[in-house]
């Protein structure tokens, strides 16, 4: 009698052992296909450019709007304009900060038509400071004539190159005269210091820290605006067309948190504080950089969009490409949400 008791109770524990076990696995299972209020389960790779113009996704992260859409983002720091669109064509990664360089987008849609989509386009106009020609505090160099036979600086990547030139032409230097220097934005301020470069075409926070550091000046403010485009839209937030394809609904929510991140940057200076974590700037600059123009493209006009085309204009001109895309192809439809 006590043999088959003890038998009873030990088939008694395994049966109830194995539907926990069971119970487990179901909810394991169950948890992973759909749990209210979790993120999705494969993160979007977001580049971004250390400039202030990425601004917009350090908000969307540290206010948590990527989590109230539950989304997962894995933020990827790229020295180089061109390095983000070859991630981004590569599908190495899936979206860009409103720091993309708006010029190669336009390129790309002339190679691979339709391989990048813009969310918004990131502006400089002469009142809003965005770009800027920085030489040295203790250079001699008072005008644009005076960079012949000097070595200037540029972001690296086609974008800032034709650029420059495109500067140097309108202002009566041919770039034959001038030597130009790839630079990335950390490199940037310390080049002209030591004087391995005369000036560097670049964007802020680089004359912000150097004016408060007394180590360089502006020579000229948002060179891009007064030789390119008014206003010059250099940056754009980008999605790739592969991950509009492969994740449609995360990738229509991560625009939604985008342009919404664009309007809390655009309404509340306060959003500034991010920079000094993002860029590893003291709170002195964080406050005083100036914040470029941020414009979702559903809410773009007509003269920006004109503008838009104009600078992407500049590389046909320049025989970088040899046909002009239609920016419109490129920018996500205004009622696109």
């Amino acid at each position: 009698m006590l043999h088959r008791n003890a038998v009873r109770k030990r088939s008694f524990i395994k049966l109830t052992a194995f539907i926990c076990l069971v119970l487990a696995i179901v909810a394991l299972f169950m948890g992973c296909v759909y749990s209210p209020g979790t993120a999705a389960s494969e993160p979007i790779r977001v580049a971004y450019l250390p400039a202030v113009q990425s601004l917009p996704l350090f908000v969307a992260v540290e206010e948590g709007f990527f989590e109230e859409e539950d989304l997962v983002v894995e933020l990827e720091r790229i020295e180089s304009p061109n390095q983000i669109i070859d991630a981004l064509i590569s599908g190495n990664v899936d979206a860009g900060a409103p720091s993309v360089a708006a010029g190669i987008v336009g390129i790309v849609e002339t190679k691979n038509p339709g391989a990048l989509k813009s969310y918004s386009l990131t502006c400089g106009t002469i009142g809003v400071l965005n770009d800027e020609l920085v030489v040295a505090e203790r250079s001699t160099i008072s005008s644009i004539q005076d960079l012949k036979g000097k070595r200037l600086g540029h972001l690296p990547g086609v974008q800032f190159s034709t650029m420059a030139k495109k500067i140097l032409l309108e202002n009566n230097v041919s770039p034959n005269e001038v030597i130009f220097v790839e630079l990335p934005m950390p490199n940037q301020l310390p080049s002209l210091s030591s004087g391995a470069v005369d000036a560097v075409l670049t964007l802020e926070p680089i004359g912000t820290i150097g004016n408060q550091k007394g180590t360089a000046r502006v020579l000229v403010a948002n060179p891009m605006v007064r030789f390119v485009a008014d206003p010059w839209c250099g940056g754009a937030g980008v999605v790739s067309a592969h991950f509009i394809n492969e994740r449609p609904e995360e990738a229509q929510r991560f625009v939604k948190v985008m342009r919404k991140a664009i309007e809390k940057t655009n309404q509340d200076p306060e959003m500034r504080s991010y920079l000094v974590q993002y860029l590893n700037l003291p709170e002195s600059i964080a406050v005083e950089v100036p914040l470029p123009l941020i414009i979702s493209s559903q809410d773009l006009d007509e003269k920006t969009i004109n503008a838009y085309q104009q600078f992407v204009d500049t590389f046909f001109e320049l025989e970088v490409i040899d046909q002009k895309p239609d920016v419109r192809d490129i920018l996500l439809e205004h009622t696109e949400e």
